[in-house]
């Protein structure tokens, strides 16, 4: 095991979730919408709870396989049930660089955080999104919206100190359309949801 100093973006994939078996698998949820197939990375940066520097350890990746709703991963490093054991919790990243391509209107998550929200209806640009909540049902937009309030000195900045927040489910229904490249996102909103 070593610290991985690379500068290179780290996307989260998930969280260790627990240990599998006697020989140093771990089970790993995947904050995707299903779990990631471990198989097409060759090494996996892990952030250790606790770890308030945020320093990545950099594993191989031997094998890996879905079970369920998780991925049982086994890291080259890891030999026994007692070594998985100290990994519960740890956070499972990979470089950007090794992410695969995705389908058409499929997004990570890392995209679609910021980008500017605009009313369907409307066209007014109404705030930004701030994170994407993954529950089992689907993915929520967290979206602070824009203060309609200028502070005192005339401020423009539009999202800082923003109180106000919408929760959208990303379904069809309300997302219109997704622009990743022009940085945003067409909401349909229904009365009472912003």
């Amino acid at each position: 095991m070593k610290s991985s100093k690379s500068e290179a973006e780290k996307v989260l994939l998930g969280k260790i979730a627990g240990v599998h078996g006697i020989r140093g698998e771990v089970k790993v949820y995947s904050f995707g919408d299903a779990p990631s197939d471990f198989n097409k990375y060759e090494k996996a940066l892990l952030v250790m709870p606790g770890d308030e520097e945020h320093e990545a350890i950099s594993f191989a990746v031997e094998k890996a396989r879905i079970q369920g709703s998780i991925a049982v991963v086994k890291f080259a490093e890891i030999n026994d049930r007692n070594a998985a054991e100290e990994l519960r919790n740890a956070e499972v990243y990979v470089e950007a660089d090794d992410l695969a391509e995705l389908p058409d209107d499929t997004y990570y998550v890392r995209d679609l955080e910021g980008l500017c929200v605009i009313d369907d209806e409307t066209g007014e640009e109404v705030g930004v999104i701030a994170e994407v909540i993954q529950n089992t049902a689907q993915d929520v937009y967290r979206i602070v919206l824009n203060s309609i309030d200028e502070d005192e000195s005339g401020s423009e900045d539009r999202y800082e100190g923003s109180r106000k927040e919408a929760l959208v489910p990303a379904v069809k229904e309300f997302i219109k359309d997704v622009n990743v490249k022009s940085g945003t996102i067409r909401i349909h909103f229904i009365e009472g949801m912003r």
